[in-house]
């Protein structure tokens, strides 16, 4: 692929700087930030002779030929929408990285839930069977970082609403759409933008290739793929024993996906995969004060998520709700919450928004502060036979990097609390 002369990058977080890596020396390049740059920032694109601009999105971006957002930039700033009526082309990371790469298979996975579960367990199967396959993306490491090593493996992407957003060619020869709930409203704007962006995932499917979909009507989006629908997948035998619902749906996904790409190998042993089935953050029981359970669901950034992790524990639940939320969705929670939760612990800038929304609903609820602070008032409303559960529906970044600063910073004061716990009440 010949490059665009002049390329601009907007957003120097972890997928800005793999772009400025790959890309400079091969195009004029250009840097905007919104935030204010540390000298780190400026020392990393001044010695790659890149000129930049900080504290907002200027009209010098729209010289460029081509523009790449970073998936933290949304799509409604001013710069991005004159860009459009100008028809400069925008293309995401994962769009740029789908031309320059020479993969041997592209699996590609997105859904609201689940992803990185699914996506892990992909590139473990092929690991399995010595495909040696390349996993990026949404995932971790950018997908543009990876486009030489990839040449003639199997490249296992994870893709976000926020990465599909800005596609025009990317084609999965396997596409794992695993659900789809309200989520990053206040990204997108609203349910219908988010629908269409992660329905990119099927748009350039064609003959030959294979959607993966957690349901009939997902199906219907790619109408010249072949489809499979993920709770129809037969798992290999004794693959189901022990595995919550989620969990199975999930490895239901991977290996559909697995063994369409490469369906000449037997299946690994569950074994193989069982240290990505109970990974950190996702259900992930932490320890026990006095006979109750403490479980860490960071990753439950969304009602749907929050949703599934109430079902799967079985008795009364105290509740830590909230973060920065996105606008939309939680209605689905209502139910569950009357049913299952005994009260919640709010945190974080949204704890005026749930108060509201939970009183409405008839469920008591306490506010927190820290973490320590919101596992000592979980504890003490918590009743022999009660769960105390972190799955937040909510980003993170209100208060921590990301998930896992979350779920950390909650196990951290889940020690602290056991230490104190011969004198809590």
């Amino acid at each position: 692929m010949n490059l665009p002369k002049r390329i601009a990058v907007l957003g120097l977080g972890r997928t800005g700087r793999a772009l400025v890596d790959v890309l400079h020396g091969k195009a004029e390049l250009f840097l905007s930030e919104a935030r204010t740059l540390s000298p780190a920032d400026r020392e990393f694109l001044e010695k790659r002779g890149v000129p930049f601009e900080e504290g907002g999105h200027t009209a010098k971006v729209l010289a460029a030929d081509l523009i790449v957002p970073s998936p933290g930039v949304p799509p409604h700033v001013p710069v991005l929408q004159e860009a459009l009526r100008r028809k400069i082309p925008i293309w995401s990371e994962i769009e740029l990285a789908f031309r320059l790469a020479e993969p041997k298979k592209i699996i590609a996975v997105t859904g609201t839930n689940g992803k990185s579960t699914t996506t892990e367990l992909i590139g473990a199967i092929l690991r399995e069977w010595g495909l040696a396959p390349v996993v990026a993306g949404n995932i971790g490491r950018p997908a543009v970082s990876t486009i030489e090593e990839v040449r003639g493996k199997p490249w296992v992407l994870e893709v976000s609403s926020f990465q599909l957003l800005w596609t025009e060619s990317f084609r999965p020869d396997v596409a794992v759409w695993l659900n789809f709930a309200p989520d990053h409203l206040d990204y997108h704007g609203h349910l219908a933008a988010y629908f269409a962006a992660k329905a990119k995932i099927l748009r350039h499917q064609g003959e030959g290739d294979m959607a993966v979909v957690g349901c009939e009507v997902l199906a219907l989006l790619s109408p010249r793929a072949r489809t499979q629908v993920i709770e129809e997948v037969a798992l290999p035998k004794g693959w189901k024993e022990g595995l919550p619902s989620h969990l199975q749906f999930d490895l239901q996904a991977a290996w559909a996906a697995a063994s369409s790409a490469f369906p000449r190998f037997e299946p690994p042993s569950l074994e193989r995969l069982w240290p990505i089935l109970h990974g950190p953050h996702r259900l992930e029981k932490v320890g026990e004060i006095r006979g109750i359970p403490f479980i860490d669901d960071s990753k439950g950034t969304n009602a749907h998520a929050t949703c599934a992790a109430l079902r799967a524990i079985p008795g009364p639940v105290v509740l830590i709700l909230g973060g920065r939320h996105k606008r939309g969705g939680y209605e689905a929670l209502a139910p569950l919450l009357r049913e299952k939760v005994r009260a919640c612990v709010l945190i974080g800038e949204s704890q005026a928004f749930f108060a509201q929304l939970l009183s409405s609903w008839g469920v008591a609820f306490v506010y927190g502060g820290d973490p320590l602070d919101a596992l000592r008032k979980a504890y003490e409303l918590a009743q022999p036979g009660d769960t105390v559960l972190l799955s937040p529906a909510c980003a993170s970044f209100d208060q921590f990097r990301d998930y896992a600063h979350r779920g950390d910073a909650f196990k951290d004061a889940f020690y602290l609390l056991k230490k104190e716990a011969p004198s809590v009440p």
